[in-house]
């Protein structure tokens, strides 16, 4: 026999090494944090978190196993099991429905909705860079949260949709004591399931032929294709674990959680098992869970000192940066070839050369700006006051931040889940030197720009060392300590303005009517699209372009990918400064939960739909947002624009800014052929990008008549992009 690899000791060796550390230090920490602690730590609160904590571990166990399988962050796995949780919840207290047969039916459900999941969206978008697969999780999320709502109908209670939860009790009629603290037989439940769950799961992993799979395809999927493993297969199962784990998680801390302020699912529930699975590395089962309990431990000690459970998001975002920062060796090359960028989004073709002179194509670009800006000044017009705020003012803020985004992620490569909260700050800047100094709103402004642009360069500045995916982590880790710490008026009262009246701007335009606001931020937005067009045509815009397609090509090329990055935060955050500081002069001040870290994920969204490179598009997608705001509520609104976004990704890559490239090569083909001229170009006569039915058709059935079949290695092109796993 011949004798192991000299690794393979090693490895083992390390492992012991860190659980005797583990089991070491952890009195050790224990000891020192009860001394240090101004109202210590006593033993009943570490029990409490462990017990809080070991559910946090099978959030983080689920995106794990997802990251493992398909090399994705899965912005979803909070909401798969959410759903069903609430039926779960349902069934017990509205008819009646025994205990376990609840938790099992919930169980099941959230399964089925994990492997839909994969079979609907991830299977359809195997081979597309992981980014794109990534943003799909989060409109996965948006749909799933929107099936909250639909739960008490179907149930047919009638009522909302979680308010009932903490009366979810469990039938263990137990209640102890114990160094202060009283557990009761749902604290009981958690401390008998979860275990029990991890064993199996592990003993499934370890010992099962569908388990050894699922781990040879977490090591690397194209090998374990070619040794004939159903990839595929495996990854629809490992969905539907994550589901079911997340539902488990769920439904278990509903007795003891109640409801809570959010949709379940959303950012903030996320981030406690996102910080686990990172400290975890991404790669190990176990090390998420005990991360998990760390952090539940940690969360309980927090609010036993302090009584405020918002300042343990401000040391969740500290662990997930250190943790990211240490581990950026090996998440490198990972996100070297993962995140290839939104390369199926479409860049504006120029006009071809031989009609760029005609007069109806001069003449026709300069008809339909006149008619865009002249409908835009008169819109005020059509509309009530306050529909001109809620579909006029705050359409162009969103516009805004849209644009904002085109810069960082479609024109940079730097995805963003955190924009409206930079938004935030500058808002805080401006209302504050308004209402307090009583400062020119154009100064104040100013000064907002420059803070939001000072802020995101301090968030951009570990993106030189955090790439990819692992960026939309610490922009989401960023976004929800701002919204729930620092941007919250319960904590920093003197320095939030919670009412801030509307200046004379010039000492002759009164803000306070809703026309004359509206003008003024569609006058804002107008000089900040010029600039941003400027910019895209210069040696700037160029450079990010060129980091964003190849960064090494760039930099060997003689470009400095640092300074274009930190150039494309700096524009970036200036812009989300400027729409903050007109959101906060629209909204009269900033209340609590005006910048939560859902409406990032929607800023990211809106411009998903528009398409990322594509200003134009950005601007469509925010009229869209708005729009369904203003004219949906609840579930719904949230259905449409998670569909969308999935729509744009499976169907229509580039987004409604593709539909009006489409409609400009139209136009171009029509005029030659009016004038009797040939156009060379790509597309023969086109010259231009098209909507073309037929490949949609395609798309729509991309996976092809078998999509769990493993693709026969042979003669010929090889997919683009990496498979699910692949790193």
């Amino acid at each position: 026999m011949s004798p192991l690899p000299a690794a393979v000791p090693a490895a083992l060796n390390d492992k012991r090494s860190r659980v005797l550390a583990a089991i070491v230090g952890a009195p050790i920490a224990w000891a020192i944090l009860n001394a240090i602690l101004p109202s210590g730590l006593p033993l009943g609160v570490v029990l409490q978190g462990v017990v809080l904590g070991s559910l946090t571990g099978l959030s983080a166990l689920g995106l794990v196993l997802v990251y493992r399988s398909s090399r994705i962050i899965n912005f979803a796995q909070a909401a798969l099991g959410s759903a069903a949780s609430f039926l779960a919840v349902q069934l017990f207290l509205v008819k009646g429905w025994n205990y376990y047969v609840a938790l099992g039916v919930g169980l099941v459900v959230a399964a089925v909705i994990g492997a839909l999941c994969d079979r609907l969206v991830v299977q359809r978008l195997f081979w597309a860079p992981r980014l794109i697969l990534t943003v799909a999780t989060i409109g996965l999320a948006q749909i799933l949260a929107a099936m909250q709502f639909a739960v008490p109908k179907l149930v047919g209670s009638g009522g909302g949709f979680g308010g009932l939860q903490g009366s979810f009790r469990t039938p263990l009629d137990i209640k102890f004591t114990f160094e202060g603290l009283v557990f009761t037989g749902a604290h009981v439940m958690i401390l008998i399931a979860v275990p029990i769950v991890l064993l199996v799961f592990a003993l499934f992993l370890r010992s099962s032929a569908v388990g050894v799979g699922i781990r040879a395809t977490s090591s690397n999927a194209e090998r374990a294709m070619l040794l004939g493993i159903p990839v595929r297969r495996l990854s629809t199962l490992v969905w539907a674990l994550a589901g079911a784990l997340s539902a488990l998680a769920a439904m278990l801390s509903a007795p003891l959680v109640g409801a809570g302020g959010e949709i379940a699912g959303g950012p903030s529930l996320l981030l406690p098992a996102l910080a686990a699975a990172v400290i975890a590395r991404m790669e190990s089962l176990p090390g998420a869970v005990f991360a998990g309990i760390g952090v539940g431990v940690f969360q309980q000690a927090v609010f036993w000192n302090t009584s405020r459970s918002s300042y343990v998001d401000v040391f969740l975002l500290a662990a997930v940066l250190v943790a990211l920062l240490l581990q950026r060796h090996k998440l490198t090359r990972a996100a070297d070839a993962n995140t290839a960028g939104w390369a199926t989004a479409d860049e504006v073709p120029p006009v071809p050369a031989e009609i760029r002179h005609l007069p109806e194509i001069i003449w026709g670009r300069r008809l339909v700006l006149a008619a865009v800006i002249t409908g835009a000044i008169l819109l005020p017009y059509a509309l009530s006051p306050s529909q001109i705020s809620l579909l006029g003012t705050v359409t162009i803020i969103y516009g805004l931040v849209a644009v904002s985004l085109v810069v960082l992620t479609g024109w940079a490569g730097q995805i963003s889940l955190g924009q409206f909260a930079i938004a935030g700050v500058g808002a805080v800047v401006t209302g504050d030197l308004v209402a307090k100094t009583g400062a020119d709103l154009l100064i104040a402004m100013l000064a907002g720009m420059v803070t939001g642009m000072v802020t995101a360069v301090a968030i951009g500045i570990p993106a030189l060392r955090i790439r990819g995916l692992f960026l939309g982590v610490t922009t989401l880790a960023f976004a929800v300590p701002l919204s729930t710490f620092f941007l919250n008026p319960a904590n920093f009262p003197s320095a939030i303005p919670t009412q801030v009246d509307r200046p004379l701007v010039l000492e002759r335009f009164d803000l306070y009517d809703e026309k004359t606001l509206y003008w003024f931020c569609l006058t804002m937005l107008g000089i900040a699209l010029v600039l941003v067009q400027g910019i895209r045509h210069s040696r700037t815009g160029r450079a990010m372009i060129a980091v964003r397609d190849n960064e090494r090509a760039a930099a060997a090329r003689g470009l400095s990918p640092t300074k274009i990055k930190l150039a494309a935060f700096a524009v970036s955050g200036a812009l989300a400064g400027l729409a903050g500081s007109m959101h906060v002069i629209a909204l009269d001040g900033v209340r609590a939960g005006t910048y939560s870290p859902s409406i990032s994920f929607e800023a990211f969204t809106m411009v998903v739909l528009g398409g990322a490179t594509s200003v134009t598009g950005a601007l469509l997608g925010a009229i869209f947002l708005s729009y369904a705001k203003y004219k949906l509520s609840g579930g719904m609104q949230l259905f449409v624009t998670g569909a969308g976004v999935l729509f744009v990704l499976l169907v229509l890559p580039g987004g409604l800014g593709r539909v009006v490239i489409s409609g400009r090569g139209y136009y171009f083909r029509l005029v030659a052929r009016m004038r009797g001229i040939t156009l060379a170009g790509p597309g023969g006569e086109t010259g231009a990008t098209e909507v073309d039915l037929a490949s949609i058709s395609g798309r729509l059935s991309a996976a092809g008549p078998d999509p769990l079949a493993v693709p026969e290695e042979g003669p010929g092109p090889r997919p683009t992009g990496r498979p699910a796993g692949a790193g």
